[in-house]
């Protein structure tokens, strides 16, 4: 059942890409893009991986947790723009993950986060999506 979850959030995302693409030169320079919009709990739901968004600082560095289902070590986290669009980069460094990382950008019209998983023991490529885990 969650693998057809998956697939569904993949074909919409992809869609929404496709009907309402994002483009950097429709946003007014003078815009400063609300990078806290990523701040909250987020469940790939092909397996239960959790990203947890604790807090964007004004560098760009991100306060941020990974569970697979335990936690694992983040080397690196930082929110950026990328094509209009909230990009978050994570970078593992764990026992597993040496390197392995996420590249994930956010659409705000599905509250979702789409983007590339990176497993760098083996050196694939895997297309993911996130969903914001609702508050209870």
């Amino acid at each position: 059942m969650q693998k057809n979850y998956f697939k569904i959030g993949i074909i919409v995302i992809i869609l929404a890409c496709a009907l309402f693409p994002q483009n950097a030169e429709t946003a007014s320079a003078a815009e400063k893009p609300d990078f806290k919009v990523i701040i909250g709990e987020w469940v790939r739901p092909d397996g239960g991986y959790i990203v947890r968004v604790r807090d964007v600082n004004p560098d760009g560095s991100v306060d941020a947790e990974y569970f697979n289902p335990g936690k694992i070590n983040i080397a690196e986290a930082n929110v950026s723009l990328w094509k209009g669009l909230v990009k978050l980069f994570i970078k593992l460094q764990d026992k597993g993950y040496p390197g392995s990382t996420y590249t994930l950008y956010y659409y705000p019209e599905k509250d979702a986060m789409a983007g590339f998983y990176y497993q760098a023991a083996i050196g694939q490529t895997y297309e993911v999506v996130f969903f914001r885990k609702k508050v209870e």
